[in-house]
């Protein structure tokens, strides 16, 4: 969920990089540089500890989601993803991050992880996704999303990761799906390319992240889109995910296909972000 407010003006149509900036000037929307080379920016490390900790195959898997805001207080993120219910996560989908603040966390954590940024926010830090894991990272790419914000020129992004867990692969996608701004049509569209960029990529697939759905009949419509397709909502009944002027929303889920979600909820303690995470456990095949 984007904090920026929608520039009241007429709706800019795509134009060349130089009539954007006129565009921006006369409008008084701030212009956000984009990342949409498909190889990067990429940024990566692995800190998990030398002798691993997890020696043999779970009976469980846990995924987190978790929209940092702007990728502040970083400090009470790692508390909360330090403690109960969301210490010991297998992995973890971050959005709205930057590769400091990522790498911070993997680090204090003793995680892998992979991030790229999709364009820069207006406090001029990179703005994008992150999977962080306590098992090896194998594979990792990222997936433009169509429909950038027509008046910031946003552009939004999925970072795909698969991990090994004992040798069997498994596949988290961290998403950042668009505001309403650019229309729930456009917003499915955005997840139906998620869906298809990583068709058949894993046995066990999680599609984790903030999907904005806050207008009327969006959360239901995107269920409904990941269910056509085969996901399961893992995250259903874990609670809302925003408090917000119009009342308490849920913008974060998590879905699956070829996992059975055992346990599920949102953290409702104090997170350093307007969204809470989201915590789904999944029996391990």
């Amino acid at each position: 969920m984007s904090k920026s407010p929608r520039c009241n003006k007429a709706r800019p149509v795509a134009s060349p990089l130089w009539a954007l900036l006129v565009l921006g000037l006369l409008t008084g929307c701030p212009l956000m540089a984009s990342y949409p080379d498909e190889a990067g920016p990429r940024y990566g490390g692995d800190y998990r500890p030398v002798v691993p900790t997890a020696t043999g195959a779970p009976s469980s898997v846990t995924v987190v989601t978790y929209n940092l805001a702007f990728a502040e207080h970083v400090t009470e993120a790692i508390t909360s993803l330090s403690s109960p219910p969301l210490a010991g996560a297998d992995v973890i989908a971050m959005q709205e991050m930057d590769a400091p603040s990522v790498e911070r966390i993997a680090k204090e954590l003793g995680l892998a992880y992979v991030y790229y940024p999709a364009s820069v926010a207006k406090d001029g830090d990179d703005f994008g996704n992150a999977v962080l894991s306590r098992w090896p990272i194998i594979a990792d790419k990222k997936i433009n999303l169509p429909h950038d914000d027509p008046y910031h020129q946003q552009h939004r992004i999925g970072v795909a990761a698969t991990v090994d867990i004992q040798g069997t692969p498994f596949q988290v996608v961290s998403v950042h799906g668009a505001t309403p701004i650019v229309g729930l049509g456009a917003r499915l569209d955005q997840a139906e390319t998620v869906i298809h960029a990583v068709e058949g990529a894993a046995p066990s697939q999680v599609i984790a992240g903030d999907f904005n759905t806050s207008d009327p009949g969006s959360l239901k419509q995107t269920v409904k889109l990941f269910t056509d397709w085969g996901f399961t909502w893992a995250s259903e009944g874990a609670g809302d995910t925003v408090d917000s002027i119009i009342g308490k929303l849920t913008l974060d889920s998590v879905f699956t296909r070829g996992l059975t979600p055992v346990a599920r909820g949102v953290d409702e303690r104090p997170s350093g972000s307007d969204h809470q995470p989201v915590w789904v456990r999944f029996a391990w095949p």
